[in-house]
């Protein structure tokens, strides 16, 4: 080991963590899981509509609870310990979810640890307390057990469940030729979805699409987003719309392509880059995502590791300057790009889809 391995590897990110537990140990809070889910969590716990209304202030600034009902369901255990102490104790595990995150993709480098929690998206999700590590989670193991179709498809189905957003691996699926497991991650999805509104009493079902679409009117300029970008540029809300769509589209198409060529790898990161490019909502910490789509093109270490450090320089509340939104969106698609390109002769092959969570080969 180096001392500049040691200094960016190891010494930074344990500062970034040291800091981040200090800072919501003492006058700070685990964000959205205090402001959102703590109390979306206590609400079903007594029987109450966890959904926000359209017009609560809280929803208004953002941070009121959105999700789907299962994450809701999932944070009452928590509404048993006061409020600062349960969002220290979802910090904990959502440290423990980065490391099994590269885990369940064959990262054994114990460099590629550190700079993983050293990225701003990473201890941004740490310290907001949300569901993006584990949303990280479910998509590594889709990746890791994709031949098989309760393996990948129960990990997408269950990552829809608690975030719509992870679509596009569904996509991923299908264009794979892979349409058991695309079957599978929609009929779990829907079970999920459907039995976690009924524990819930289907309490805020009616308003939830108009609440979702209210909560983007409210933010989507403020995102990180080609359409805030466009926006900031000047363009009309009508061409900058334009200008997102068409990304996506242009990704999922690329996804296709890559998927019927055989290229699952490309196929995978390039699904990945597409759940970011289509949600019209995009903070600082959704691009921990990319963890998934670098492990599995660098398990060891290498370029694509230390790109997201640039991430510094963005906001972790909304997208800051334009200069900020350029920045950020540049820098994501800097690392989908290194992700992307072909693997090096030196490194080790791309984890073997796996039938066991030991990492068998088949």
């Amino acid at each position: 080991m180096t001392f500049l391995e040691i200094s960016v590897c190891a010494v930074l990110p344990l500062l970034a963590l040291i800091y981040v537990f200090t800072l919501v140990a003492g006058d700070g809070q685990a964000t959205d899981f205090e402001t959102a889910l703590y109390s979306a969590g206590d609400a079903v716990r007594r029987g109450e509509n966890p959904y926000p209304t359209a017009d609560d202030p809280m929803f208004l600034r953002g941070l009121a609870y959105v999700y789907p009902p299962l994450t809701a369901i999932v944070s009452v255990p928590f509404t048993l310990l006061p409020v600062g102490a349960a969002g220290i104790a979802v910090m904990v595990l959502l440290t423990a979810g980065v490391a099994a995150t590269l885990l369940a993709l064959g990262v054994r480098d114990w460099r590629c640890y550190g700079l993983a929690y050293a990225w701003p998206p990473v201890f941004s999700a740490i310290q907001t307390g949300n569901v993006t590590i584990p949303l990280a989670l479910c998509a590594a193991l889709a990746w890791r057990f994709r031949t098989r179709a309760w393996g990948a498809g129960a990990s997408i189905g269950l990552g829809l469940a608690i975030k719509l957003f992870l679509w596009p691996l569904t996509v991923w699926l299908a264009a794979s030729r892979r349409y058991a497991e695309a079957l599978v991650s929609i009929v779990v999805a829907s079970v999920l979805l459907v039995l976690s509104w009924a524990v819930i009493g289907f309490k805020g079902f009616r308003e939830y699409p108009h609440l979702l679409d209210r909560l983007e009117d409210l933010l989507g300029a403020e995102a990180y987003t080609v359409y805030a970008l466009g926006l900031d540029l000047g363009l009309s809300s009508g061409a900058a719309r334009a200008l997102w769509i068409a990304l996506g589209v242009v990704l999922l198409a690329l996804v296709v392509v890559m998927a019927r060529r055989g290229d699952e790898r490309r196929a995978f990161v390039l699904a990945l880059a597409a759940t970011l490019a289509c949600t019209p909502l995009v903070w600082l910490h959704y691009f921990a995502l990319l963890l998934v789509a670098v492990a599995i093109s660098e398990p060891r270490l290498g370029p694509a590791w230390f790109v997201p450090l640039a991430m510094y320089l963005s906001t972790a509340t909304h997208n800051g300057t334009t200069f900020q939104t350029i920045l950020t969106i540049a820098v994501a698609a800097l690392t989908v790009a290194v992700a992307l390109r072909p693997a090096w002769p030196r490194r080790h092959a791309v984890l073997a889809p796996s039938s066991s969570a030991a990492g068998g080969r088949p």
